[in-house]
């Protein structure tokens, strides 16, 4: 992929610091808080009400800002944007769906931006002095684990892993691998286990994704599930 021009990247910090300032009493937070997600503030997320320009398609959609430690221009990396439209998230009686029946027809539940290649979502958890670290299979499911006292970077998806992903990792005793619970997730987990010599792959249970699972059964419950 082509260099951003800097024009390019102050566009993402803007855009991403709009919708952040949207984001309370928004729909997106509301959806979140559903979620049991509504304590994640050091992330900044965000609610897309005015979109910056390229971001129309994205207009009424929870806005997930990969944002780094450095500052400036350099502070947004990509931003992604999840549906969470009334008609793919709801019931007809107007409560939510739990996520595994959303119904989002004729589109992805996620959007990234064009030509953005995969990235490392919460990479300022790489700089906890904690000898553990984990890695999600979603974003959503990267900002629940640090709700529930982890710290954790999320990728997009089961075939978003990079070869230059693996330095990251480096320097921790233990990389919890979470992935979702089915044969893409539990995948994805076998797969950084190869990769990362100090993985260890956490099974949630089928059906179980790490945002589900402490949903349900709470933080306490979860790191006792992951040997914390």
């Amino acid at each position: 992929m082509p260099k951003l021009h800097d024009s390019q990247k102050a566009d993402l910090v803007t855009g991403a610091k709009r919708y952040t300032t949207s984001y309370p009493d928004s729909p997106a937070e509301r959806y979140m808080a559903h979620r049991g997600l509504g304590d994640v503030a050091k992330l900044r997320l965000g609610y897309v009400s005015e979109p910056v320009v390229g971001h129309d398609l994205h207009r009424g959609r929870l806005a997930i800002p990969y944002w780094r430690p450095a500052g400036g221009i350099h502070a947004v990396a990509t931003i992604r944007f999840r549906c969470i439209a009334d008609a793919c998230v709801k019931a007809p009686d107007g409560s939510y769906l739990p996520p595994q029946q959303e119904k989002h027809e004729g589109h992805g539940k996620y959007m990234g931006l064009s030509g953005h290649p995969p990235r490392l979502f919460n990479t300022a958890s790489l700089l906890t002095s904690k000898p553990y670290i984990a890695v999600t299979e979603g974003e959503l499911d990267g900002a629940a684990v640090e709700s529930a006292g982890v710290p954790a970077v999320g990728t997009p998806g089961v075939s978003s892993w990079r070869d230059h992903f693996d330095p990251a990792f480096a320097g921790f005793e233990t990389v919890f691998v979470l992935g979702d619970g089915d044969d893409a997730g539990r995948g994805f987990a076998a797969k950084l286990c190869e990769r990362l010599p100090n993985a260890k792959a956490v099974d949630l249970g089928d059906g179980y994704d790490a945002a589900r699972f402490i949903h349900e059964f709470g933080p306490a419950k979860f790191r006792e599930r992951v040997g914390l």
